[in-house]
C-alpha cells in the first residue's frame, strides 16, 4: 500500500487538486484492499457454493430375478442355523406317542374290557370324607389268575376303600374277598359274550379313529412348520415339494401301522 499524502501537503494545495490527489488515492486503495474502503452497500457479497447433501436413498438398479432369489432364499437360510427342512425328529416323535396311546387303549379292551390294566386304572379315595383320589396300581398290585383277576393290596387299611372303588367302577365288576388272604381282593372275569364282544370291538374301532386324529394333527404341525420356513424364505420351493413328500410317506406308514394295531385287536376279541 503507497502511503498516505501529508495532511499539511494536502491543506496548501488548491481544493480541486486535493480532491483529485483523494480520489485516486482511494481508487489505488480500492484497488488493492479490494472491500475495506467501499460503502457496506457496495461491497461484494462473498460467493456461496451449493451444499451437497448425503441421503441414503437406496440406488435403483435392475431386478435380479430368479438369480437373486436364489441368492435370498440361500442367505436366509444361512442366517437360521440348526433349522432343517428335512427333520422331522419331532413329527416322528408325535406318531410314536400316538401308537403308545393306541396300543396302552387296545390293550384295556380285551377280555371285555375287564383286562389287568384296565383295573389299575381305577380311581381310589383312601380318605372317606376327602376328595383326593389314587390309581389303584399306586396302592396294589394287579395279577391275571385263570378266569379271575386278583388284587393284592398293600397296606390292610386300603382293602375297604379299594374293595369299594372296584364296585363303584364303570367297569361293572364283582370283586369279592379271598377266603384265604384278608389282603386279596378277587375279580371274576365272565366269558366273553356275542354282545360285550361287538361292544369291545365297537371301542376299538373308537380307538382307533381317536389315534387317526392324533396322527392328523401331528402331520398339520409339521406342515405349519413348513410352511412358516417357506413364508420366511428359508426353504425353495423344490425342497418344499420334497418335504412334503416324505411328509405323506411318513403320515402313509404311520396310518397303516394304527390301522393294523386295531385290526389285530378286533381279530383277538373275535377269537374269544
Amino acid at each position: 500500500m503507497p502511503p498516505k499524502l501529508p495532511t499539511t501537503f494536502l491543506s496548501s494545495l488548491p481544493r480541486p487538486y486535493t480532491q483529485s490527489l483523494l480520489h485516486r488515492q482511494s481508487l489505488i486503495l480500492c484497488s488493492q484492499c479490494k472491500t475495506h474502503l467501499l460503502p457496506q452497500h457496495q461491497r461484494p457479497r462473498p460467493t456461496q457454493h451449493p451444499v451437497r447433501r448425503l441421503t441414503t436413498t437406496p440406488f435403483l438398479g435392475k431386478k435380479g430375478g430368479k438369480q437373486d432369489s436364489k441368492r435370498t432364499v440361500s442367505h436366509n437360510a444361512a442366517k437360521t442355523e440348526g433349522l432343517d427342512p428335512f427333520d422331522f425328529s419331532d413329527y416322528e416323535a408325535a406318531i410314536k406317542r400316538g401308537h403308545e396311546h393306541l396300543k396302552s387303549e387296545l390293550a384295556k379292551i380285551k377280555a371285555g374290557g375287564r383286562s389287568a390294566e384296565s383295573i389299575e386304572g381305577v380311581r381310589v379315595k383312601l380318605v372317606k370324607e376327602g376328595k383326593e383320589t389314587v390309581l389303584l396300581r399306586d396302592v396294589a398290585s394287579v395279577v391275571p389268575r385263570g378266569r379271575n383277576v386278583a388284587v393284592l393290596v398293600g397296606e390292610g387299611d386300603h382293602v375297604k376303600a379299594v374293595m369299594l372303588a372296584l364296585t363303584n367302577s364303570s367297569e361293572n365288576l364283582n370283586p369279592t374277598s379271598s377266603p384265604t388272604d384278608p389282603l386279596t381282593i378277587l375279580v371274576p372275569i365272565p366269558p366273553t359274550t356275542k354282545e360285550s364282544r361287538e361292544a369291545a370291538k365297537a371301542m376299538a374301532s373308537k380307538k382307533g379313529e381317536e389315534a387317526m386324529l392324533v396322527l392328523r394333527e401331528a402331520r398339520g404341525a409339521q406342515r405349519k412348520r413348513l410352511r412358516a420356513m417357506e413364508l420366511g424364505r428359508q426353504v425353495g420351493p423344490d425342497d418344499a415339494r420334497k418335504v412334503e413328500k416324505e411328509m405323506e410317506k411318513l403320515n402313509e406308514k404311520a396310518v397303516a401301522e394304527g390301522k393294523k394295531m386295531v385290526e389285530g385287536c378286533r381279530k383277538g376279541l373275535d377269537g374269544g
